[in-house]
């Protein structure tokens, strides 16, 4: 069977399948959670793209993948406009990834359905404060379709899908700093979030920093057995709870099915990208510049040398640690990333043009190019420019 004639610029914008998973909090016109129950009510078209979340007040939309940027942008804004007017007129959706104002926080703002993982997130409050779980985001899961995985497959000379997409996490793990300087957008928080140290505020993304979304183990993302038995080993000595209290901002996907040792069993089916706060600008809370920048990274990591195995973690230790000064960082001044952003896209605008990405791909990555060289770019900058609705404690 031969692999059909294609071009890295048809595969970046036909064949880079995006699905998105984005959360939402309801809130009350006072900026307040919401103490309406879930909407069971919406509309029978929307009800598969709408799910429980970790709190009553928190939904979670979940859009079909698509390598098309514009009908992914299309689609999820329709959905989620169309949630937005069915929900009870005291109800509104909250724009911004770090929670409303919150007076008062209990446990009683914990979903109890499933009534089966309710048990679950009851022992997960109890580790973490509640205000830091409550941080939303959109979730980014990008996979190649099967023509163009093989043509990759073939070009770079990896093994198999496997090989390539544990590259490829290695590749996004090293760079999430890139992702938290360009499109961090919790500067600040609302009053009730800190209930101790509070730090300097504005920051580029609090939900990406230690204070924000909680994270637990680091992850080990030389082999796809590794991975696994990393995870597997966590909770076994009770460092997880299971699986899904893993949050490193990228995990391993094998089809819907959540068990880790499906991945043994049946490889990966595609990455999932966790780090991305909701942009407050759109309804979706992800802008079509986002998602092209993703999909030309991931073509663009395909295609770069691998990593020694022996030097990987060490890398990573180094990444985890420059992603945690670069979320705190004042977005009004340079980034000690700066340099290093540059240093990527500068590459990546020289290999789309090689390979003639679409203009519109081009243009993104100059956005992005454009807002290491001046920080009053990001997404951080622009949203403290409206900071009237953040409080410093």
């Amino acid at each position: 069977m031969t692999t059909p004639c294609l071009t890295l610029g048809q595969i970046v914008a036909e064949a880079v399948n995006v699905g998105l998973e984005v959360e939402k909090m309801r809130v009350t016109p006072q900026s307040l959670l919401s103490a309406a129950p879930f909407p069971d009510d919406l509309e029978t078209a929307l009800r598969p793209f709408v799910a429980r979340e970790f709190f009553t007040a928190q939904l979670e939309f979940t859009l079909p993948a698509t390598p098309n940027v514009a009908q992914n942008i299309r689609h999820g804004t329709a959905i989620i406009q169309a949630v937005a007017e069915q929900l009870p007129a005291e109800d509104c959706l909250w724009p911004y990834s770090c929670p409303p104002l919150l007076p008062q926080v209990s446990s009683a703002l914990i979903s109890p359905y499933p009534e089966r993982s309710y048990p679950y997130r009851q022992k997960l409050s109890r580790l973490y404060p509640l205000p830091r779980l409550m941080n939303t985001g959109v979730h980014i899961n990008f996979s190649f379709r099967p023509a163009a995985l093989s043509f990759i497959l073939t070009e770079t000379g990896f093994a198999d899908a496997d090989a390539l997409y544990i590259h490829l996490a290695q590749y996004f793990m090293l760079h999430h700093w890139v992702f938290t300087y360009l499109f961090g957008a919790t500067p600040g928080a609302l009053t009730g979030y800190f209930t101790k140290t509070t730090p300097p505020l504005p920051v580029r993304s609090l939900r990406n920093s230690q204070f924000g979304f909680p994270r637990n183990i680091a992850g080990d993302y030389t082999s796809v057995p590794r991975y696994v038995a990393r995870i597997q080993a966590a909770i076994e000595a009770g460092q997880l709870m299971k699986a899904g209290q893993y949050y490193e901002p990228v995990r391993l996907k094998s089809g819907a099915d959540k068990r880790p040792e499906h991945l043994l069993e049946a490889g990966i089916s595609h990455l999932e990208l966790r780090s991305f706060d909701l942009n407050p600008f759109t309804p979706l809370g992800v802008t079509a510049d986002q998602l092209r920048l993703v999909q030309s990274l991931a073509l663009y990591f395909a295609y770069q040398p691998r990593l020694n195995a022996e030097t990987l973690a060490k890398k990573l230790a180094a990444a985890r640690q420059l992603n945690d000064r670069v979320a705190l960082e004042d977005p009004h001044a340079p980034s000690e990333c700066q340099e290093a952003g540059v240093a990527l896209l500068t590459p990546l605008a020289a290999f789309a043009a090689q390979h003639d990405f679409p203009a519109a791909y081009q243009n993104s990555i100059q956005e992005a190019l454009k807002a290491f060289e001046d920080t009053t770019q990001t997404l951080a900058y622009q949203i403290w420019q409206h900071a009237s609705v953040f409080a410093t404690r």
